[in-house]
C-alpha cells in the first residue's frame, strides 16, 4: 500500500448530531486504517449544493497534493444521479453529480471526471439513503489505496455544472452582484472583488452605493473592528471576495438575506 498515509476531507451536510459522519469514517478507516481524516464541515445546510460548493472551493486548495476531498451534500441520494471520482489541480475528489464541483472545475483547467459505475467497491447491500457510507467512501478510500480513477468508470465529458453567478452590469450606473455564501457570523460573502468597484478605498466613505435588502450600505472598513457596534458596511474577506457585514449582529438576519439572493451596486 504505497500511499497508505493519505489524506482524506469530509465535506457534508450531515450535522454533528447524529452517526452518519462516524459511520463513513468508520468505513474509511475499515479499508485504510492509516488514514488521515480531516473535516472541512458538517455544517453546510441541508441539501444547500451551493453553499457547499462554496465552502469546498475555499479549502481544498490549501491541502497537499494528493488529498482526496469526500463530499457528500446529496439531495439526489438514491436517484438515478450520477456518483463522481475526479482529479484537478493534484486533488482527487468524490461526490455526487449535482454541480458542488462546479467552483473546482472552472479553477483547474486540468479538471477530469469519471462516473463511478465499479460497483464491486461498494458496501453491499446499499441503502437507498446513506450513499455517502456506502459508495462516496468506498470509493475514496479505494482511491486512498492507489486504485487509478479510471479503473472506477468511463471518464465524462460533462458533469453538472452549477451556474455561478458572476457580476453584470444591467444598465448605466447599476451592476448587479449576488450573495454566494452566508459565513457563521452572518457575514453576506458577495461575488465582488475589489476590481469590481471602482475607487474602493476603505480609508473613506465610497463614492457608490451598494443595494443590500433594503439598506443602502456606502460604509467600508480594512478590518471588522474598526465598525462602530451595530453599523452595517462593507469590507474585503480573506477570501479574496467582498463581504457585507454588521458588527456585533448577523448581516443576514439584519437585512433578510441568504446564498443566491442578488444585491446592487449604484455607481456615481
Amino acid at each position: 500500500m504505497a500511499n497508505s498515509g493519505r489524506i482524506i476531507t469530509l465535506l457534508t451536510d450531515f450535522g454533528l448530531q447524529d452517526h452518519f459522519v462516524a459511520s463513513m469514517k468508520g468505513i474509511l478507516l475499515g479499508l485504510n486504517p492509516n488514514l488521515t481524516l480531516v473535516d472541512i464541515s458538517h455544517l453546510v445546510p441541508p441539501q444547500d449544493i451551493r453553499t457547499g460548493a462554496f465552502i469546498l472551493s475555499q479549502a481544498y486548495a490549501y491541502f497537499p497534493s494528493g488529498t482526496i476531498h469526500l463530499i457528500v451534500v446529496d439531495p439526489g441520494v438514491g436517484t438515478e444521479r450520477r456518483v463522481l471520482a475526479a482529479t484537478a489541480g493534484g486533488h482527487y475528489f468524490v461526490a455526487p453529480d449535482n454541480g458542488i464541483l462546479s467552483y473546482v472545475q472552472k479553477a483547474e483547467e486540468d479538471f477530469q471526471a469519471y462516473e463511478v459505475t465499479a460497483d464491486h467497491y461498494y458496501r453491499k447491500p446499499v441503502s437507498k439513503t446513506f450513499h455517502g457510507r456506502d459508495i462516496f467512501a468506498p470509493i475514496a478510500a479505494r482511491i486512498s489505496r492507489d486504485i487509478p480513477v479510471r479503473q472506477l468508470g468511463n471518464e465524462l465529458a460533462e458533469p453538472v455544472l452549477m451556474k455561478i453567478p458572476v457580476p453584470a452590469r444591467v444598465k448605466e450606473g447599476l451592476i448587479q452582484a449576488a450573495i454566494m455564501a452566508v459565513d457563521r457570523y452572518g457575514n453576506l460573502v458577495t461575488n465582488l472583488t475589489r476590481g469590481h468597484l471602482p475607487e474602493f478605498d476603505p480609508a473613506r466613505t465610497l463614492p457608490f452605493k451598494i443595494l443590500a435588502g433594503k439598506k443602502e450600505i456606502t460604509i467600508c472598513h480594512e478590518s471588522y473592528g474598526e465598525a462602530k457596534q451595530g453599523e452595517v458596511f462593507i469590507i474585503e474577506g480573506s477570501t479574496g471576495y467582498i463581504e457585507i457585514s454588521m458588527r456585533g449582529a448577523s448581516a443576514a438576519a439584519t437585512l433578510g438575506l441568504k446564498t443566491g439572493n442578488p444585491i446592487g451596486i449604484v455607481l456615481p
